[in-house]
């Protein structure tokens, strides 16, 4: 990524240059996923200011309860506040690819517990030097950039006490509702108790072979449950996203020898290179790679190393506003992102997004282009 491409942003009276945002949004509807149910966020946004009044926007993925990695949205607030003025502070100018650094010379411990908030911090400044020199983030990627990216749909799940056959029924509606719609990859979650077995076989079973189905475990699965994620793959599952806790390399590499399912982490991988060496060690056979977690920078230097390693690749998602989303959406325009990514329309997750809305037309959304500059989508309320 040619960041030495792009100047520093002059910050000039620190007073100010970081402010954050509350803002809570309804799910249109809500997503069951084995570490908790879903009906609202309360999304932080991170803006950065310059001197010349550019601002930057960057949206930290973490979510209200600590049940995905254990970092909050609340807690991501609270330690950005903390630690922004001291970053910033007697500072004429500031990069992107410096935020790390200044971080970790603060809180050397600050990219492992709060690693959304440090990304969405980096997010905003890396937003501002695009829209200060009127660069698009697209033309940093090193290689032409896709016009549109493939869009995935989530179909989430029901939760435990609702009948299987009820269980199948919603997800098969939601399913057959996306696929009409042009969405060429459906995510479920799955897990224990979450009728996964009955759900992928009916699924597959009404669904055209060309549907590429992925099922999101979240780590809910243990080491003697090898052989029944396999099983998935034999009955027309063909990802499993994190099946087995983070650090079980034992489990997913039992899993990839298999053959019968491709394997992604998500928890497992605690920086975006940890995703590389997980492919080398045949702990997975692709990558997903979340921008919220790992930072944009990262994401980009994986994604050129990725098609050596013949994996394929997508971006995730993290119930992601269209300040996020629109973010995600240009770096899935990556030519190394070779899979469907987690971003599809804002209609499927939000009645009013906070940004102009993104929109999937036929599995495919729209990148917004060369000469677009910036990064993020802007708030309409900014």
């Amino acid at each position: 990524m040619n960041l030495s491409a792009l100047p520093p942003v002059e910050i000039g009276d620190t007073a100010g240059t970081v402010r954050l945002h509350r803002r809570k949004l309804d799910l249109v509807r809500q997503v069951v996923a084995t570490h908790g149910t879903h009906a609202s966020r309360r999304v932080l946004l991170v803006e950065f200011v310059t001197a010349d009044g550019v601002r930057g926007w960057g949206e930290c993925g973490a979510p209200d309860d600590s049940g995905y990695t254990g970092e909050t949205a609340d807690a991501a607030a609270t330690f950005l506040e903390g630690i922004a003025p001291g970053v910033i502070a007697g500072r004429r100018s500031l990069t992107a690819a410096s935020v790390r650094a200044l971080v970790a010379a603060i809180d050397p411990d600050a990219a492992s517990r709060h690693p959304m908030a440090v990304a969405a911090l980096e997010t905003a400044v890396l937003d501002a030097q695009l829209r200060t020199t009127d660069t698009a983030f697209e033309s940093l990627l090193g290689s032409p950039p896709k016009r549109a990216a493939l869009a995935g749909a989530t179909l989430g799940n029901q939760g435990p006490d609702v009948s299987t056959a009820a269980a199948v029924d919603a997800v098969i509606a939601k399913a057959l509702e996306a696929v009409a719609l042009g969405y060429p990859r459906l995510k479920l979650k799955i897990g224990p108790g979450l009728h996964t077995t009955d759900i992928v076989r009916e699924l597959r079973a009404v669904l055209d072979g060309g549907v590429v189905l992925l099922g999101d475990a979240n780590g809910a699965y243990r080491p003697d449950d090898v052989a029944h994620v396999a099983s998935l793959g034999e009955l027309g599952l063909d990802f499993v996203e994190q099946p087995f806790p983070a650090h079980d390399t034992t489990s997913h590499q039992a899993l990839v020898a298999t053959g019968t399912i491709r394997v992604a982490l998500d928890e497992g991988v605690n920086g975006a290179t940890d995703a590389l060496d997980a492919l080398v060690n045949h702990e997975c056979t692709d990558i997903t790679l979340k921008p919220a977690r790992f930072g944009f920078i990262a994401c980009v230097d994986v994604l050129n190393r990725a098609a050596e390693h013949g994996a394929g690749a997508w971006i995730g998602g993290m119930f992601d506003t269209g300040v996020a989303r629109w973010a995600n959406v240009r770096l899935a325009a990556h030519p190394a992102v070779t899979l469907a990514s987690d971003i599809g329309s804002s209609a499927r997750y939000w009645a009013t997004d906070l940004t102009e809305p993104v929109v999937a037309d036929a599995g495919l959304v729209t990148v917004p282009g060369m000469r677009s500059p910036g990064l993020s989508g802007v708030p309409l309320d900014a």
